[in-house]
């Protein structure tokens, strides 16, 4: 085991100086790998007892009662559901269009540390393709200069410009892969969430039972 390491720590310390930046890299990559996959969970946005809660409230048209539960558990969801309530006199195809643009803000947290990781993704291997050049630069200047040490001085070139550039691919690939997979798993639990809300759009533009507001005005 502490072979394996020391030899882990030996290419490391052959990449070059590139190697420092590409380390910052993967360990800000693995971290919103990390923090996404846990944030991401269908639990963490639709639980099934604030479904059933708030789908009680509505049902039985006590929006005071779903509002102050929106208020205590905030989130994408409830935020959501409180829209609803806020606006639910406004004409039906205004009031979709409301939940629409408040459904595209919630992605935007959703998406929340995605765009770093495609930053990642693109900068990476670019890292690794200067490392490349750096290694190439050392070879070509000690071809140039000759000496003693040349045989040395190329193998260190030729080690850092490889090391470089597959330091680089290790870390974009595995980083592209999970991107598109959290970016499909935001998109989908925001549909989601999207399709719960049209069944509580039903329940409180129901033609046939009036809101309590109006049996109070009557």
């Amino acid at each position: 085991m502490f072979e394996l390491l020391q030899n882990g720590i030996d290419i490391y310390r052959s990449g070059g100086p590139v190697m420092y930046p590409l380390g910052m890299l993967s360990v800000v990559a693995l971290a919103i790998i990390i923090e996404r996959l846990w944030v991401l969970r269908r639990s963490n946005y639709l639980e099934p007892g604030a479904v059933h809660a708030l789908s009680g409230l509505l049902g039985g048209r006590d929006y005071k009662a779903a509002g102050d539960y929106c208020r205590r558990h905030p989130g994408p969801f409830t935020e959501l559901v409180h829209t609803m309530i806020e606006n639910r006199y406004a004409p039906y195809d205004e009031l979709k269009e409301i939940l629409g643009d408040t459904g595209r803000r919630q992605l935007l947290g959703l998406q929340r540390g995605l765009g770093a990781l495609a930053t990642i993704v693109g900068g990476a291997p670019l890292l690794g393709l200067l490392g490349t050049v750096l290694g190439m630069i050392n070879i070509f200047k000690a071809v140039a200069t000759g000496g003693s040490g040349i045989n040395e001085t190329l193998a260190t070139g030729i080690s850092q410009a490889l090391i470089t550039t597959a330091t680089g691919l290790i870390i974009a690939i595995p980083a592209l892969f999970t991107h598109s997979y959290l970016e499909g798993r935001a998109v989908s639990i925001l549909a989601d969430i999207e399709a719960q809300m049209m069944d509580f759009l039903h329940l409180v533009r129901r033609p046939d039972i009036k809101d309590d507001d109006d049996e109070e005005q009557g």
